[in-house]
């Protein structure tokens, strides 16, 4: 498997929270390839089994992105949006964008107010998402036809490789997690592992946690790991002490009250073994990732998280580490192998 061409791939297929068939379809294809069975929960999240006689153990990472809906097109064939998830309205002029309609894809342009014509009290502020639109460059009778209210709208795909392993693009936040998931189920797809292994690509994280929710309440795992990203904080916007976490060294296993302290030292002792490099993140009552919602599924869920250094997190050029995508692979596929709880 060629995961940077993969991880193209997978950055590159629409799937807007609420909107996530063609995801799920692309993840559906890989982890059935790799002999797990799958099946779609009510909420579109993917499940898929590798069926074991041990103790249910449920990995997860959400396969929705951030992006928008559209609530308005104008006269003039302006459309105008309403977010879903937590867009960053300053990343957005200029920005390409496509719309989703059921005719097929549409590129626009996302506009504002030329800086030469702003008011000085307007430079000082952030963009407001109700003054932006995006401009597809139709006469505004063709818009009109094509483009429907509540077509899913997303940043335009432009992955890039970029130095020393590095990756840019839309959507790390979680494609980059759901990459690792597919590593792992190459790497033991041939196993007979010592747990009952669900591999959940979640629908819905980014507004509310809640493809985790349904899907952790249907397969009822003893325990869930939850694989997605967190901050780094080895550029100049961030001080080290608000974000210590490195691009490149390796997978961030979060220790403090929310994540179970017996899992996390199970993953800490894991990646020990397999000789993985990693980071340590102190997490307070809630990380919101889907850990917060699975573990009060039912009569409670020990859990654990593995995350992805990230840079830019909800930005149209997100940047992260392919390297460390493969040593949480590792570390999970060693945790899974070791099963001991």
């Amino acid at each position: 498997m060629d995961n940077l061409s993969l991880l193209k791939e997978l950055t590159g297929t629409m799937g807007i929270s609420g909107f996530e068939d063609k995801i799920r379809e692309l993840l559906r294809r890989y982890v059935e390839e790799f002999g797990f069975a799958s099946r779609t929960d009510r909420l579109g999240s993917l499940i898929a089994r590798k069926e074991g006689s041990g103790p249910r153990v449920m990995v997860v990472a959400h396969m929705d992105e951030i992006g928008f809906v559209v609530r308005y097109v104008d006269d003039k064939g302006y459309i105008y949006l309403t977010k879903v998830g937590g867009v960053n309205p300053r990343t957005l002029p200029g920005a390409r964008v496509v719309v989703w309609t059921d005719g097929g894809p549409l590129t626009g342009v996302v506009g504002e107010k030329p800086i030469h014509r702003m008011k000085e009290e307007e430079l000082k502020k952030a963009p407001e998402l109700d003054k932006l639109f995006v401009d597809l460059g139709l006469p505004p009778e063709q818009v009109k036809e094509k483009v429907k209210i509540g077509d899913p709208v997303g940043f335009k795909p432009d992955f890039t490789a970029l130095g020393n392993g590095l990756v840019a693009s839309k959507s790390l936040d979680d494609r980059l997690g759901c990459l690792t998931l597919l590593m792992v189920a190459e790497q033991v797809k041939d196993e007979e592992l010592p747990v009952d292994l669900y591999l959940v690509f979640s629908a819905r994280e980014e507004v509310g946690l809640e493809g985790a929710r349904t899907a952790a309440f249907e397969v009822n795992p003893e325990v869930a790991i939850a694989v997605d990203v967190t901050h780094a904080g080895d550029h100049p916007a961030l001080e080290e002490k608000e974000a210590p976490v490195k691009l490149g060294e390796g997978p961030v296993i979060s220790r403090g009250a929310a994540p179970d302290n017996g899992v996390t030292n199970a993953l800490i002792k894991a990646a020990e073994e397999a000789g993985v490099k990693y980071q340590l993140e102190a997490e307070g009552a809630r990380t919101g990732t889907d850990i917060d919602a699975v573990r009060l599924v039912r009569a409670g869920v020990r859990v654990g998280l593995v995350s992805l250094p990230l840079r830019y997190m909800h930005t149209p050029s997100e940047v992260a580490s392919l390297d460390d995508a493969e040593n949480v692979a590792k570390l999970i596929v060693e945790f899974l192998r070791g099963y001991k709880l």
